[in-house]
């Protein structure tokens, strides 16, 4: 179903006019600015309360639209397109001629799953901070409000299995099902592999990880970004879309976000790059013992720089922690591990994390100035809010990834090195 409204902007007295298309969340939120001002405009279907917000209704408005007014078309499930109106050519329609009936029915069971977790994210908030507390009483009562969660026992063992099964469920809309079932198996392997191959070193790598608390509080931080990963289910279904189109359009074509506050977006991505540049270090660790069978071991031809002066960055495991993450990655040699540099972007990581850059909401475009230029900015670059949700999302992909390969690690402990963790 679609519903067509014109909007005269509070501020400046420009009328817009909209196509909104409904999707199956029991409320929908829609936020957009006015083109001419930038003024917020934001309304909600599905409750009592939707009150409208930096615009009137214009209710006596003639239809179909005729091209006079500026021109957005709205979907929460879907990409928004701001432009020419054309008679027919829904969002919906569009969609499903662009990526075919099959893509969309998998996109749909999806989006129906997101439907069903985000008014659980209480719950799902709380599992995780019970398992973080150890609070193993409150965290079997928070299990059997989740669907396909239960605590069975008390040994670790089987806690571990618990809350796995409920980051599997707050992840499972945002993430590839085949990708995580390879790599939790192989990870299961790789452990054993390293017990058998460098038994030592590999016990000594996990007795350093657990004796300074890096294992714990990795693993905690994080836990911590699935639940807000359900908080943020608005801006982040319309990215969904580009697991089944033409990636190589994004940013080229006017798509936006029918929902979205950016701050909030940019708080998350500067979240997920921080525990994913730990998350470097555990991968390292393995990385080498793989390599060479000792964690502190890095590949001797990137010990020196082209000066041929030692990297101490580069002594041990302990000292590469504090590198940037914009030169982790060229430190570890061929990763066992194959990370998806789509999702990597320094640059914008620099940008975002040093809160330089300037967000534009009429069209939904982030200018960010990632260098050092003192006082200055000048050289900056561009990247649209849709674009910047789609490598949110691949790159909590990868920290989902890498989290996989901890949980082996976990159970590792616990099963076969018998260690409290």
């Amino acid at each position: 179903m679609n519903i067509c409204k014109c909007f005269q902007c509070d501020t400046c007295g420009t009328k817009i006019d909209c196509r909104i298309g409904m999707s199956n969340r029991d409320i929908q939120p829609f936020q957009f600015a006015c083109p001419q001002c930038e003024e917020r405009i934001s309304f909600v279907f599905g409750q009592s309360d939707g009150e409208l917000f930096g615009a009137t209704d214009v209710v006596d408005f003639e239809g179909p639209f005729n091209g006079t007014n500026p021109f957005v078309d709205l979907h929460l499930d879907f990409p928004a397109h701001f432009g020419k109106y054309v008679m027919g050519m829904t969002t919906f329609l569009r969609v499903t001629r662009e990526i075919g009936h099959d893509s969309y029915q998998h996109l749909n069971q999806r989006l129906n799953t997101l439907n069903i977790l985000y008014p659980m994210q209480n719950d799902l908030r709380s599992v995780i901070t019970q398992y973080k507390r150890g609070d193993i009483d409150n965290f079997q009562k928070t299990c059997s409000k989740i669907p396909g969660v239960s605590l069975t026992s008390r040994k670790k063992e089987d806690v571990l299995a618990a809350l796995y099964t409920a980051t599997s469920v707050m992840s499972s809309p945002f993430t590839i099902h085949e990708h995580n079932s390879e790599i939790s198996s192989k990870a299961s392997d790789l452990m054993m592999w390293l017990h058998q191959h460098h038994n030592e070193k590999t016990i000594a790598f996990i007795d350093e990880i657990l004796g300074n608390g890096f294992l714990k509080n990795l693993h905690n931080d994080c836990l911590s970004l699935y639940p807000k990963l359900i908080a943020m289910d608005l801006p982040f279904r319309s990215a969904f879309f580009y697991d089944y189109a033409n990636t190589e359009e994004l940013g080229k074509i006017p798509a936006r976000i029918s929902t979205a506050d950016f701050d909030v977006c940019s708080n998350y991505y500067k979240d997920l790059t921080e525990v994913f540049s730990r998350q470097l270090n555990f991968l390292a660790g393995l990385n080498n013992l793989i390599k060479r069978g000792d964690s502190n071991l890095f590949e001797p031809s990137l010990k020196l720089t082209k000066a041929q002066k030692v990297r101490l960055e580069l002594k041990n495991l302990n000292s590469f922690a504090n590198v940037d993450l914009g030169n982790k990655l060229a430190f570890i040699d061929e990763c066992f591990y194959r990370i998806d540099m789509n999702a990597i972007d320094n640059k914008l990581r620099n940008g975002i994390a040093h809160y330089k850059y300037e967000y534009k909401e009429s069209t939904q475009l982030i200018t960010y100035y990632p260098g050092k230029e003192g006082m200055s900015r000048d050289k900056y670059y561009e990247i649209s809010f849709m674009d910047f949700m789609r490598k949110s999302l691949l790159l909590f992909r990868e920290v989902h990834g890498i989290n996989h390969i901890m949980k082996a690690t976990l159970f590792y402990c616990v099963l076969i090195l018998k260690k409290e963790i």
